[in-house]
C-alpha cells in the first residue's frame, strides 16, 4: 500500500515538472546586469522599451548576482536587442528587496535610458545606491 502511494506521488511530481518551462530556462537573449552603486541587485524585473514607445519589447529578472537575460514579453523566446535607444523600467519582485520610487516603473518617466550597439557585450543598468 505504501509502495503504491510513493509510486503515485513520484509519478505526479514527474508529470507536474513536464509542463511549461520557467522563463529562466529559455536559452539565449541579450545579457545584462543591474547594480545599485557598485552592489548587484537581485530579484528585480526589468522591462525594456524602444525609446518613445509604451509597450515593452523585452523582460528580464535579476538573479542573486544581479544578472539577467532578456526575453520577449511572453517569456517564451530570447530577445536579442537591435541597435537603438531604449528605456528600462524596474520593479521589485522579491519579498525582501527594496522598493524604488514609482518613476522607475513608468516608461514615460523612467530615468533609465540606454543606447545599445552591436559591439556591446552586456546591457549594464545602474541605479543610485540604496540608503
Amino acid at each position: 500500500m505504501m509502495r503504491s502511494f510513493i509510486l503515485a506521488l513520484a509519478s505526479l511530481l514527474i508529470c507536474c515538472g513536464c509542463s511549461r518551462e520557467p522563463a529562466s530556462a529559455v536559452p539565449g537573449g541579450t545579457e545584462g546586469s543591474l547594480k545599485a552603486g557598485d552592489i548587484p541587485v537581485a530579484e528585480f524585473e526589468l522591462k525594456i522599451y524602444e525609446a518613445g514607445k509604451l509597450s515593452p519589447v523585452g523582460v528580464g529578472i535579476t538573479d542573486l548576482s544581479g544578472n539577467f537575460r532578456l526575453l520577449v514579453p511572453t517569456g517564451q523566446a530570447p530577445l536579442w536587442l537591435s541597435e537603438g535607444d531604449y528605456i528600462v523600467t524596474l520593479e521589485s519582485v522579491g519579498a525582501g528587496t527594496p522598493r524604488l520610487p514609482p518613476v522607475y516603473r513608468d516608461p514615460a518617466k523612467s530615468p533609465l535610458k540606454v543606447k545599445w550597439t552591436p559591439a556591446d557585450k552586456k546591457l549594464e543598468v545602474g541605479i543610485p545606491a540604496f540608503k
